[in-house]
């Protein structure tokens, strides 16, 4: 009985569930607009001097609901849950315009170039977005270590939404090649939050177990 009446111990894993489900909320923010824009095209409406308000509003949307969804699923209260709305959407400010740099791209632009541009924004994204959620959450607060092991998980994200545009700058004919590139552009697109986001859960999770065996 009165094992029943103790609070349940959260799960080893809590914060990396929330935060992998929670991506897909961010990335519909990311494909919503492309994808709305794509069929005013081509039903002969473009909405060019749209484009810029429309993508930026979905793309900071979608990272402000995942940060929403991620503090109902970990059952924040709503002052912690706007606060990881925030901490989501700055990590957003920082995703959006890399990501969106990448679109359009011909292939013939300089790899490193475009690396540059783009890892460094991704591993600072989620470097922050770590560091911010510990202190939201009440996790011990992450060590360099932990901020490395975000900003990793960050440069692995940039790294996914990379994959298309690395393909395309080797120029390599292969069969079934459309096939390829429609494949490394699921990839990448996926793999661009939700690896994140896994990485950073992951690491606050263990960090709130390093606390919880310490106290034992």
């Amino acid at each position: 009985m009165h094992a029943l009446l103790q609070e349940t111990a959260p799960r080893g894993d809590e914060i990396r569930m929330a935060f992998g489900r929670a991506a897909r909320v961010g990335l519909a923010g990311l494909f919503a607009a492309p994808a709305l824009l794509g069929l005013a095209s081509a039903a002969g409406y473009p909405l060019r001097t749209a484009v810029d308000p429309v993508l930026w509003s979905s793309a900071l949307a979608g990272f402000g609901g995942a940060g929403w969804f991620a503090g109902r699923a970990l059952g924040a209260g709503p002052r912690r849950k706007a606060a990881l709305t925030v901490v989501f959407l700055a990590a957003g400010l920082l995703v959006t315009p890399a990501f969106r740099g990448l679109q359009g791209l011909t292939g013939r632009e300089s790899l490193v170039a475009v690396a540059a541009a783009t890892l460094p924004a991704f591993g600072l994204a989620f470097a922050l977005a770590g560091g911010l959620a510990a202190r939201v959450l009440g996790t011990p607060r992450l060590r360099p270590r932990g901020i490395l092991a975000c900003a990793a998980g960050g440069l692995l994200g940039g790294a996914f939404a990379l994959l298309p545009f690395g393909w395309a700058s080797l120029a390599v004919d292969v069969p079934g090649e459309p096939y390829l590139v429609m494949g490394l552009a699921v990839v990448g697109f996926l793999g661009c939050l939700i690896a994140p986001f896994h990485i950073v859960g992951l690491t606050l999770d263990r960090a709130r177990s390093a606390r919880g065996l310490a106290r034992m």
